[in-house]
């Protein structure tokens, strides 16, 4: 669970396993680059089934579901368009390279955020 963010990060519950997610490859199986779900349509979805849930609990089930495998042996594709799935190559690695993409980029900010509290550590200690 991420500190700052406790309410939409808590652990996947036993309901959204058991529940939810099955709901949730059953719908994205019938996806595909011509047919991507957005995260607000699985949200309505489960929603008309009478689960409360927000898209940052889809996000985490969505997830739970590629960490898991559960797809196979398709590959779960997230855009910026929704979530779809394929097993064509270039998909997939553009998808890897998208992901990596998003990492090098949040590990930027967490080196500045260091330095910054480096900074700001240095400048209260020449204060004092």
């Amino acid at each position: 669970m991420l500190k700052l963010f406790k309410n939409i990060t808590e652990e996947i519950t036993d309901l959204e396993k058991t529940e939810m997610v099955p709901i949730l490859v059953d719908t994205l199986m019938r996806s595909s680059h011509t047919n991507i779900l957005k995260g607000k349509h699985l949200c309505g979805l489960l929603q008309a089934s009478r689960y409360t849930v927000s898209e940052a609990r889809i996000r985490k089930m969505i997830n739970y579901i590629r960490v898991l495998n559960l797809m196979s042996p398709n590959v779960l594709i997230g855009t910026s368009q929704g979530y779809f799935i394929t097993n064509d190559p270039h998909v997939i690695d553009d998808q890897i390279e998208s992901l990596q993409g998003r990492i090098d980029s949040t590990e930027a900010v967490i080196d500045s955020i260091k330095a910054q509290r480096l900074n700001l550590t240095h400048s209260k200690a020449a204060i004092v």
